[in-house]
């Protein structure tokens, strides 16, 4: 044996020292601060090493403020080259004591990029197009907050580098349910201004957290088209703020509701308003943008005039829109000439610079941009953006940030990543505001992929009473049975419904006697609201039964819920009932939601029973204009799926890309009658895998019909079948999933 020399052995040393070095250096890159006091449960500041370096002094001050209120705080600083290494830090935190209830993204973050989860979301069915992942993908922080979602990594965008694409595997959980609360503080601008903004926001966090504010004063707008239009629905809107919010409408408090109707100067009084001292809460009802957020239409006139003008306007934008979006405007002009039959010269000037300047000034003084908020100081602690893209916070800039980490008060703001299904119950679960319950935990009951809290989520308002902790209960007190079971017989309605829902989600299918019982007795709209709700997630035949007593609810929205869970239900015995609601019901959100639930059942049959419900109803009524008026709607559904949908599925000779795209539209049109061609199309051997992924993926949102035994054994025959290709081995598992899971969320999928 060759014993090594002195040389060799100090050679050998230096290396081991070398090592040790480069390990340490290796381990010692993500810098992570411990909490300096110990609660129950603990909260981390997640931020990239370059905004640490910046804002460092900030930040500290913000972790001592959080610990001051009650949560012991982290902070984790590094370079952070991907998700899953965030997510990983995130997961050892949790395993840890105290128990981690919640984390904040500060600065430059990975933002994950979700795929092949559309039906997690409440509206996003953007086409799954492999060309243009940007824009076909959900940005979402649920692969950072809740913990049961499983995901494959595909790729880092190479033009947007925060960027990391994930697709949502067969195999996963198909429900979002958060296991943390997150949120980001990202200012809407991508320059070296934004680590100013930071320093500034985080210093205004911390000197907010001293205060003492309870929630006493609202601003509630309503924008152009939301509810379409419908005053049953937005009286009854206020009807379920009053129960969540009852000190708003007794003296001392205020309640400010803005409709889009009441003004053409709408843009003025917003943006004065938004800026009250006094002000707590705002919500917008309104359609939005990434940058913008639409407030009002063009005005009506009883001049015909200036009606004709506000067309031509429409129509000019309407050009304008197909040449940005690159489409054919000589296409797109014949098409609007086809669908409302006006002249060539009504888009005259749609390209003239002078007359889209013009256009341009009007459609300012109707829409607020990210720079008017530049402009102002917001002054609404909290905010909630019930609007598409506002919270698109991939992009630079984005509206929501604008509002949250600008020059005025706001802390916090709740905004989408991407379109968003509204007028469904955006303010579900806002009365735990009232009793000093951090944002963050509100926010965690709202399970969706585009919904996303920017600001500080430990931020709360002062509690109305102190004797309910809530704080308490939503963390360490989830499975607390006995103090739920004591909450739910309180005199306040936001209490009861929260713990109806804590009660399901511990006992499950056992609690159903007790749901249906609350639907039945209790006075309160969420109340009720929240036991159908639970009552849809069952699916059992007591939920499809209640809902012939729900489509007559004194509550608009109900209804409305009702009248959409019938149609994917798809009870024929529902029909009659449907028919006769159909010619009283007050709601044009009603009307339109059972026609459209009539047509997925049998619009045949369906129009047959409102033949019957007119007969019954007496002379003095304006039947013949009832007939026209429904008449058209349900039964042009019969020929769209007769003579066109069903058609062109079974044409081999159809082009694959066509017939993709009118399977993909049963995402959004649930024919009960599609399905048994659905079947036999997914499992045909013979026909191409993208069809087949598309069909599957299609019988995926027929989560509550009675046929969802059916798709779920033609799911296990493909799965276990020899020689199914993958990808359709892998559509099948998701389906089957999706379909035994049930619905996302009932009232939004």
């Amino acid at each position: 044996m060759i014993r090594p020399g002195r040389k060799e052995k100090m050679k050998i040393k230096l290396l081991f020292i070398v090592l040790l070095i480069g390990n340490v250096l290796l381990y010692a890159r993500l810098d992570i601060k411990k909490p300096n006091k110990e609660y129950a449960t603990s909260f981390a500041i997640i931020v990239d090493e370059k905004t640490y370096n910046k804002t460092k002094d900030a930040i500290l001050a913000y972790r001592d403020a959080v610990e001051e209120d009650g949560l012991s705080a982290y902070v984790l600083a590094e370079d952070w080259k991907s998700p899953d290494e965030i997510k990983e830090e995130i997961l050892k935190l949790y395993n840890q004591k105290p128990q981690l209830e919640g984390v904040v993204f500060i600065g430059d973050i990975p933002i994950p990029m979700l795929r092949d989860a559309e039906h997690l979301t409440s509206s996003f069915k953007y086409e799954n197009n492999p060309s243009d992942y940007y824009n076909s993908s959900v940005p979402s922080d649920r692969f950072y907050d809740d913990f049961n979602l499983k995901f494959k990594f595909l790729h880092q965008d190479s033009r947007h580098p925060l960027c990391y694409y994930y697709s949502l595997l067969p195999d996963s959980p198909q429900k979002v349910n958060k296991t943390i609360y997150s949120a980001r503080i990202k200012p809407s601008v991508d320059d070296e201004s934004k680590y100013t903004l930071i320093n500034q926001y985080l210093m205004r966090v911390v000197k907010q957290k001293k205060e003492q504010n309870k929630l006493d004063n609202m601003l509630v707008y309503t924008g152009y088209r939301y509810f379409s239009e419908s005053l049953n629905a937005w009286g009854d809107e206020q009807l379920s703020l009053r129960e969540e919010f009852p000190q708003v409408f007794k003296t001392g408090g205020r309640l400010k509701k803005l409709n889009h109707t009441m003004s053409p100067y709408m843009k003025g009084i917003l943006l004065s308003e938004i800026q009250d001292p006094k002000l707590d809460f705002a919500i917008f009802h309104a359609h939005g943008d990434d940058n913008l957020q639409s407030l009002i239409d063009y005005p009506k006139s009883n001049d015909i005039d200036d009606n004709i003008e506000s067309i031509k306007l429409t129509l000019r934008k309407e050009l304008r829109e197909a040449r940005r979006n690159g489409q054919n405007t000589e296409e797109k002009m014949a098409d609007l000439k086809g669908d409302y039959n006006v002249p060539d010269s009504w888009f005259d000037g749609a390209f003239d610079p002078k007359v889209t300047a013009e256009d341009s000034l009007r459609d300012y003084k109707m829409t607020i941009y990210g720079d008017d908020i530049r402009k102002i100081s917001p002054q609404a602690k909290l905010i909630l953006f019930d609007e598409c893209y506002n919270g698109a916070f991939h992009t630079s800039p984005y509206l929501a940030g604008e509002y949250v980490f600008g020059y005025g008060a706001t802390i916090a703001g709740i905004a989408n990543s991407t379109t968003t299904l509204q007028d469904q119950w955006a303010e579900e679960f806002s009365g735990v505001l009232n009793y000093g319950t951090r944002v963050g935990l509100w926010h965690k009951m709202n399970n969706v992929l585009e919904s996303h809290l920017f600001g500080d989520p430990t931020f709360h308002f002062s509690t109305i009473d102190p004797r309910v902790n809530l704080n308490s209960m939503l963390t360490t007190g989830l499975s607390d049975e006995a103090s739920w079971e004591r909450m739910r017989y309180l005199e306040e309605p936001s209490l009861r419904a929260l713990a109806l829902r804590m009660l399901f989600k511990i006992k499950g299918a056992s609690y159903e006697g007790e749901l249906l019982s609350a639907y039945r007795t209790d006075e309160s709209f969420n109340v009720r609201l929240q036991a159908l709700t639970a009552l849809a997630e069952l699916n059992t035949p007591s939920f499809q039964g209640v809902l012939k007593e729900s489509i007559q609810d004194p509550f608009e929205f109900i209804r409305r819920v009702s009248a959409v869970w019938m149609g994917k239900v798809g009870n024929r015995d529902y029909l009659s009932i449907m028919a006769k609601q159909l010619v009283t019901d007050e709601s044009e959100r009603v009307i339109f939601d059972l026609k459209k639930s009539i047509a997925f059942i049998d619009p045949v049959a369906g129009y047959e029973e409102l033949e019957k419900s007119l007969s019954q109803m007496p002379d003095a009524a304006d039947k013949d204009n009832l007939r026209e008026m429904m008449k058209g709607s349900i039964l042009n559904s019969s020929d769209h799926l007769n003579k066109e949908l069903l058609p062109n599925i079974k044409n081999d000779s159809l082009r694959i890309r066509k017939k993709v795209k009118e399977i993909e539209s049963l995402r959004v049109y649930n024919y009960i009658q599609a399905v048994p061609e659905l079947l036999q199309l997914a499992q045909n051997s013979r026909e191409d895998v993208a069809i087949r992924v598309a069909t599957l993926e299609a019988l995926g949102w027929y989560a509550l019909s009675n046929n969802r035994d059916a798709i779920v054994r033609v799911c296990d025959e493909i799965i276990n079948m020899a020689g199914t290709p993958d990808q359709v081995k892998e559509e099948a598992l998701r389906t089957k999933n999706r379909i035994k899971e049930g619905f996302n969320n009932p009232v939004t999928s």
